[in-house]
């Protein structure tokens, strides 16, 4: 089934969907219950479930600010659903019982992820685009994410956001070897596109070296989908075979196997490539093994949440969820804590240790490795701001002030970076008791995002007083 418009849904759908728009801003939860319903039968109209969103956003703002409640008709998820690794296995089931999640909270992210495995799963790949930009919006950061975006665009001829969006990855994460190939992919594809390859000779006499006519056929390939992934993979595995030095051939297995959410075979390969005594030396490899455990505990994380949903009290399942993120935190310090032994002037894994560091509340652990992590030229504005939020933390809000405007300063333009930053800095000036300052930043976040976090009510209650 192709993706549809508005226009090509019965007249009086539309109509259902034009009234519920009307009503959005009286009464969004009514819209938010006309539009599920269109959208549950028209799971391929990609116009609805933006819509649908909208919707969803309003009631959420309107709960937060007590005026209404949240969805009245649909409280629990109909059927049990393992998470959204399953969305490939029943796609239709996995939209239906993201959307009641989204209900529920338009922010949750892994409603979101069940959304775009299973576009992906029906070929929906415009609505897996969209599923991958809402998550963004949420987790700007989220590396895994920006990657399925990539790739979503590619799909659908967005080659050259599918560049933007993975140059500006790519400063982050210069050692990801997979950001850097759906770069080289999509500006092959956006090449096609612009007309380089018209006429009948075949694509490696015009291609400028061997290499790029094998991304090429490989691109074209993978757009088959599933046959086309484990088409590669039996070429792959039959390339080691006669090749069994060549790691390449590892890599591209693991990699298609990651793409086919078979992470447990994934790793095998991975750790296959690292065996190899080229593979043995390569930091890279060892990152992505660590990357897809991580992937793989993530993925049963997120099941477990799924299942949740269903049984919220379920004690026992709560209590396996807290272990499985227990043991995830455990490996993911494990892992930061090596690199930053092994390599110490690589001054990126010694902010993602300061990261991990934060989250887990180590805070003074977490400072010192930022403070180092700001060497770092691709990694020193997020330092500068993960370090404000750490002094923050701790009390000290000077401080704190100290670092976000230093990083207020460097950040060009009205980014979403750039509004975490206006937040957290008139928050710390909004602690020490300077309303004046704190509305200065919260002014100018208001003008750019008048639905960022709270600050719209932190606007309405400074005039109020």
């Amino acid at each position: 089934m192709p993706e549809v418009s508005l226009t090509d849904l019965d007249p009086r759908l539309q109509k259902q969907i034009e009234n519920a728009c009307k009503a959005v801003d009286k009464n969004p939860s009514y819209a938010v219950d006309i539009i599920s319903n269109i959208v549950s039968r028209n799971p391929a109209c990609l116009d609805a479930r933006r819509l649908l969103r909208q919707a969803q956003d309003r009631v959420h703002v309107a709960k937060r600010k007590g005026i209404g409640s949240l969805i009245s008709k649909v409280t629990s998820i109909p059927f049990s659903m393992g998470g959204y690794a399953k969305a490939k296995k029943n796609p239709y089931e996995a939209l239906l019982a993201a959307e009641q999640m989204l209900n529920a909270n338009p922010a949750n992210i892994v409603g979101h992820k069940m959304i775009g495995a299973a576009a992906e799963a029906l070929e929906f790949f415009e609505t897996a685009a969209f599923a991958y930009e809402e998550i963004r919006k949420i987790e700007p950061n989220d590396v895994k994410n920006i990657k399925a975006l990539m790739s979503a665009y590619i799909r659908i001829g967005k080659s050259e956001e599918a560049i933007r969006i993975g140059d500006d990855a790519y400063l982050e994460h210069p050692a990801d070897d997979e950001i850097q190939s759906l770069i080289k992919q999509a500006s092959v594809e956006q090449s096609i596109d612009k007309g380089k390859w018209e006429d009948e000779n075949s694509f490696r006499d015009k291609l400028k070296d061997e290499e790029q006519a094998q991304m090429l056929e490989q691109a074209n390939r993978a757009k088959t989908g599933e046959a086309g992934l484990r088409s590669l993979i039996e070429d792959a595995m039959a390339a080691v075979a006669e090749e069994p030095e060549n790691i390449n051939f590892y890599r591209e297995i693991s990699s298609n196997y990651q793409k086919l959410g078979e992470l447990d075979h994934a790793i095998e390969w991975m750790r296959k490539a690292r065996q190899l005594e080229v593979g043995g030396v390569d930091v890279n490899l060892e990152r992505i093994e660590a990357s897809l455990v991580q992937e793989k505990m993530a993925q049963d994380i997120a099941n477990m949440e799924a299942e949740l949903e269903v049984n919220p009290e379920d004690e026992a399942m709560q209590a396996a969820l807290e272990a499985l993120r227990h043991d995830e935190r455990i490996f993911r310090l494990a892992q930061a804590e090596g690199l930053v032994q092994r390599y110490p002037n690589e001054f990126g894994y010694r902010y993602e240790l300061g990261e991990l560091y934060y989250m887990e509340g180590e805070t003074d652990k977490a400072i010192k490795e930022l403070q180092l992590a700001q060497r770092s030229p691709n990694m020193r504005i997020s330092s500068l701001i993960l370090l404000g939020k750490a002094y923050k933390w701790k009390g000290f809000s000077d401080l704190a002030a100290e670092q976000l405007n230093t990083a207020k300063a460097e950040i060009p333009g009205i980014s979403d970076q750039k509004k975490d930053v206006l937040y957290e800095l008139g928050s710390c000036y909004e602690e020490q008791g300077d309303m004046d300052k704190a509305m200065v930043e919260f002014k100018t976040l208001y003008a750019a995002d008048i639905s960022y976090r709270d600050v719209a009510q932190k606007i309405d209650d400074f005039y109020s007083q």
